[in-house]
């Protein structure tokens, strides 16, 4: 008779410590799988908030595009008060801090003009004759310009030739303590013909201004809280601030927005426009994915822009 043979068995201990590797094993996998599964996500969330950002600065440049180099102020420094100060042009040494970037724009519609049948023919032109308080253009459309949106009686028009840019930068785009008197521009009073309109002061000295611009509007962009907001349809020259109008949200979880200009890359001229960086940050997120506006999260894109008067 053949004899039984005895099965070796794991002891206990064996037992836990196969268990124990196990666990660590399987630890280490979930982790590694989290991990990829967080670096997918993370990955997700940069490119759209990059793509976010681009969006914003492709959408408000073009307001930009068409604003007037010498009115582009810094307010409201920090959060600062509103009107407690005006901070004049961009300064290099910004990058840090918080404005509201306010400026004044060209009435594009004016610009472009209208279809008379047979060309396209602009409803205002910068190269005008200043006679007193009148001011021809015969290569204008007064009429036309006076349908294109708004009526034409009531606009500005903005001296940007020697001191009929104003005292300073501020003065430029109209932020005026109460009371005192904007240089800057010139109101039209009437529209005579479509060749002539009437100002309520002279608009050029030497009678020749090149570098006159009907205004309609200016515009400011603030980010507070994380909103990111426009302000548009007040007018400075009138008296009026952003804060006068409602603002119209433009993005969420923006930590910081401004505009630099480098004069290594350009040099001033009014006569040609001038390169502006516009650089905006978006909330990014912390090692634990939730959203996060410390500096070294921040998800930040920079866009060129051609300011062009």
């Amino acid at each position: 008779m053949r004899p039984l043979h005895k099965h070796k068995a794991f002891t206990l201990i064996e037992l836990l410590f196969v268990i124990v590797i196990l666990g660590i094993v399987g630890g280490l996998a979930l982790e590694a799988l989290r991990q990829y599964y967080n670096g997918i996500y993370r990955t997700g969330e940069y490119s759209k908030r990059v793509s976010q950002a681009d969006q914003i600065l492709e959408q408000i440049s073009k307001y930009f595009e068409n604003g007037i180099s010498a009115s582009i102020i810094r307010l409201d420094e920090n959060d600062a008060p509103f009107g407690s100060v005006c901070n004049g042009i961009p300064q290099a040494g910004d990058d840090d801090k918080d404005y509201t970037i306010a400026f004044v724009g060209v009435d594009n519609e004016g610009l472009r003009g209208f279809w008379d049948g047979n060309r396209w023919r602009p409803g205002w032109t910068s190269d005008v004759l200043s006679i007193g308080n009148r001011v021809i253009s015969s290569d204008s459309n007064y009429t036309s310009l006076d349908t294109l949106t708004n009526p034409l009686v009531g606009a500005a028009i903005f001296r940007s030739d020697g001191l009929g840019e104003g005292l300073d930068e501020c003065h430029r785009f109209g932020w005026e303590a109460a009371g005192n008197t904007n240089d800057a521009y010139r109101i039209i009073t009437a529209r005579n013909s479509d060749s002539n309109i009437t100002l309520n002061g002279i608009l050029s000295i030497g009678g020749r201004a090149s570098r006159a611009y009907v205004m309609r509007t200016a515009y400011a962009f603030r980010a507070k809280d994380g909103a990111f907001n426009m302000y548009s349809g007040f007018e400075p020259w009138n008296g009026e601030q952003y804060n006068d109008v409602n603002g119209r949200l433009l993005a969420e979880k923006v930590t910081h927005f401004t505009i630099l200009y480098d004069s290594t890359n350009t040099v001033m001229n009014s006569n040609i426009g001038n390169i502006y960086t516009l650089k905006i940050c978006l909330q990014g997120l912390d090692d634990n994915l939730n959203d996060s506006s410390a500096p070294r999260n921040q998800i930040c894109r920079e866009r060129m822009v051609h300011v062009r008067y």
